[in-house]
């Protein structure tokens, strides 16, 4: 099967003010201020448009405020809240790979840089903020969230992705005893 020319490059989250700009959670190591200008598509199009170009991109409270062109009020963007952006390959920054998807990482083994196996993992739970993992091993459940901080990459030739866990995220730590 053929590579899609479009790729996930964020999710809106939802509505921010009345002007048309939206909360959107991009996609892992892309910022979306590098596709100022690029044509995006909107999956499941709402009815008014299926796509937009990035007009502007600024710091928000939780994460990045999007303006698309063609989503000028508060009606417009409400119709977009929760659906997926979309770009053209060719059109993102270099260097940039597709993320992993969801369903991909069901199974992969994670490993601490310190303590070892933590176990698999079982299920993606998809945040505003931050996607979190939740681990089945030896030490239980652990729910790992999937931050630059925590997550250190997936070695090569395999499905083990290492980690580095902070402080009070292994279960029985930093409770009361």
């Amino acid at each position: 099967m053929a590579e899609s020319p479009y790729v996930p490059v964020g999710r809106v989250v939802k509505t921010h003010g009345l002007s048309g700009e939206v909360s959107v959670a991009a996609a892992p190591g892309l910022s979306l201020s590098s596709l100022l200008g690029v044509e995006i598509w909107i999956v499941p199009p709402p009815s008014s448009a299926r796509c937009g170009r990035i007009e502007s991109v600024r710091p928000g409270p939780k994460g990045p405020l999007v303006k698309l062109s063609g989503f000028d009020d508060l009606d417009a963007s409400r119709a977009i809240a929760g659906c997926e952006l979309l770009a053209r390959v060719s059109d993102l920054p270099s260097g940039w790979e597709e993320p992993v998807g969801d369903d991909d990482l069901v199974g992969r083994t994670v490993c601490d840089q310190d303590r070892g196996a933590l176990g698999t993992i079982v299920e993606v739970i998809l945040t505003g903020a931050n996607d979190v993992w939740v681990v089945q091993g030896p030490f239980g459940e652990i729910l790992i969230p999937v931050i630059d901080d925590v997550v250190l990459g997936v070695e090569p030739g395999t499905d083990t992705i290492t980690v580095c866990l902070l402080d009070g995220l292994m279960p029985g730590e930093g409770e009361f005893e």
